[in-house]
């Protein structure tokens, strides 16, 4: 890292502790490991004297809004894959996008839920998603936005068991059912928000006075 541990250390921010683990995982001056558990390994440093022009500033200028300030596409373009070294062929496809993760949030303004398998599509999207709210004795759909903690109630969804698991920090969990029987719903209409996005009735179930004191 330009020829000084200390000082790309401390430019880089990294603790004692990063600069061993680094080590321990095989980094090595003038390596290709430009990340190690998402951390900076080096930086480039760029040194300017008596005899460096303005083409030349120009010129790193270029460079850097090319490799650097554009998309990952773009850089793909002005990327020779053929003529990359082995230890850096993974490059080209780590810049392609790729999907992570999928999530779902059952209950509007809670936890998220990680899907981990294939799940079914509707018509409104992903199954479950959003399909329930928590509504205050009016009717009103409580949000983030007066109710923080709300992210903390994490919805856990075993469809083989058809029930929705909610949990919470130092409380015993409470079950939903995914389908109410017929003869156990109570409607109620209630609008989402006060808004001129998303002010339209919709319709709900009332999921029952035990969820009801848990919440």
């Amino acid at each position: 890292c330009f020829c000084n541990p200390g000082a790309c250390q401390w430019f880089l921010k990294l603790s004692n502790k990063d600069i061993r683990k680094q080590y321990e995982s095989g980094h090595i001056c003038s390596d290709y490991n430009d990340l190690i558990d998402g951390l900076p390994t080096g930086a480039v440093r760029v040194s300017f004297g008596y005899m460096t022009g303005k083409q030349d500033v120009d010129k790193i200028i270029s460079m850097i809004e090319k490799c650097y300030l554009v998309s990952p596409e773009e850089r793909l373009q002005h990327m020779l894959t053929s003529k990359l070294p082995t230890t850096m062929k993974h490059i080209p496809e780590r810049l392609k996008p790729q999907l992570k993760e999928i999530c779902i949030y059952p209950v509007k303004s809670c936890g998220a839920f990680k899907i981990t398998d294939s799940w079914p599509l509707i018509t409104t999207g992903f199954l479950y998603d959003r399909g329930w709210m928590i509504v205050n004795s009016a009717g009103m759909a409580i949000t983030q936005k007066h109710e923080t903690r709300l992210c903390l109630i994490r919805p856990i969804i075993n469809r083989h068991k058809g029930i929705m698991e909610m949990t919470f920090i130092n409380m015993k969990p409470v079950y939903v059912n995914l389908e109410i029987a017929s003869d156990h719903i109570d409607l109620i209409n209630t609008s989402l928000c006060q808004s001129k996005v998303c002010d339209d009735l919709v319709s709900g179930y009332d999921c029952g006075d035990e969820v009801a004191t848990w919440l």
